[in-house]
């Protein structure tokens, strides 16, 4: 069945629009279930506190501890006081997600707030579960999308530089992903937008990043291209895989990623850094050498990784490769969405020349 779950119901963007978040809240509920990450509640504190009392709406805040996994889930289903009546998610990928697998257990329904323009997950409606080690463990889909997304650019403006790249690495990978699974097969409608909004995602960025980059060095209070990054990583993102359904969700890149998960030596990287270097090889994968070699130029430009020593603190053991490989093409992976056959020698071959390509590249600039 081909269902398309595309887009919050309200999706808003603009400086400051955290200090009208009582406004909004009241719409859908009365007393929200607060869930954020330690970090994120220090950078929303100061403008959503004084919103929530002058709107003289009581909140329950519980902040999330460690990985999205089913151990944090059931913690804090466990400490959720029954009087509330809709969840709210602030901070990165992770808390995002853990709030909206919590809203879906007691179905609720899921405001978010994304401190960071690192991934879609503030407006998709799935959540990425993990072990609490951060060793990759299953994708789950809901039957709705967030109620609600407000996006304050100052909060992500001030975020630390490292993610707002990793969130472009995430997004552009989207068109990559999806257009080899769909060539030479007959599309639906929903498949076609979701084709053309990847495609235009992958413009975008590649437009903007620079100077959106630059932006948040120099401190710009227009910053006009960051706002088109945000809106591209945080949105458009979302609402690839949403309108596409399975025909324009992940393929190799992200299944590379899923298996760098079970190795040490990555577990600091952020998710769309290794995911963009998992596209790395899924085009060395679709023997597409000189795209790849051109997509490391531009990753070079925006501090992207392109070898194994940009994502890993540790040297990678021709053992670790091995297992990631493996990892990276069990049976119910994504990468299997490919049109050609895909088995862990020919993923440890890519790896690595991916990573003595990169490797070179790195050193003679």
């Amino acid at each position: 069945m081909f269902v398309s779950k595309a887009f919050p119901s309200n999706y808003l963007q603009q400086p400051g629009v955290l200090k009208d978040a009582a406004n909004w809240f009241k719409k859908f509920g009365h007393k929200p279930f607060i869930i954020s990450g330690p970090t994120a509640w220090s950078k929303v504190e100061e403008a959503l506190v004084p919103s929530l009392k002058q709107g003289e709406m009581d909140y329950q805040l519980e902040l999330f501890a460690g990985h999205c996994s089913y151990e944090e889930m059931e913690r804090l289903l466990e400490l959720r006081d029954s009087s509330t009546d809709f969840v709210v998610g602030i901070g990165g990928g992770q808390a995002l997600d853990i709030s909206k697998i919590v809203a879906n257990r007691l179905e609720l329904p899921i405001i978010t707030l994304p401190t960071l323009a690192s991934t879609c997950a503030a407006t998709s409606p799935q959540s990425i579960m993990y072990t609490p080690e951060h060793v990759f463990v299953k994708i789950e889909k809901f039957d709705f999308c967030p109620i609600l997304t407000l996006v304050d650019t100052e909060v992500i403006q001030n975020a630390p530089l490292s993610y707002l790249v990793s969130g472009i690495g995430d997004t552009l990978v989207k068109w990559y992903e999806a257009y080899p699974i769909n060539e030479g097969k007959e599309q639906n409608a929903r498949t076609k937008a979701g084709l053309k909004i990847a495609e235009l995602a992958k413009e975008q960025l590649l437009e903007y990043s620079v100077k959106a980059i630059d932006e948040c060095k120099s401190g710009d209070s227009n910053a006009e291209a960051l706002s088109q990054v945000i809106d591209t990583n945080i949105l458009l993102g979302g609402l690839v895989g949403g309108l596409g359904s399975h025909t324009c969700q992940t393929s190799g890149a992200h299944s590379i990623n899923y298996g760098m998960t079970n190795i040490p030596q990555t577990s600091h990287a952020l998710h769309g850094d290794v995911v963009a270097f998992g596209l790395l090889v899924q085009l060395m994968l679709e023997d597409k050498p000189s795209e790849m070699e051109e997509l490391m130029s531009f990753y070079q430009n925006i501090g992207l990784p392109i070898c194994l020593t940009d994502l890993a603190e540790d040297p990678i053991s021709e053992e670790d490769l091995a297992l990631v490989a493996r990892k990276s093409c069990e049976p119910a992976r994504s990468i299997h969405h490919l049109q050609f056959p895909v088995t862990a020698e020919n993923i440890l071959k890519s790896i690595k020349k991916v990573d003595e390509v990169g490797s070179r590249k790195r050193a003679s600039k």
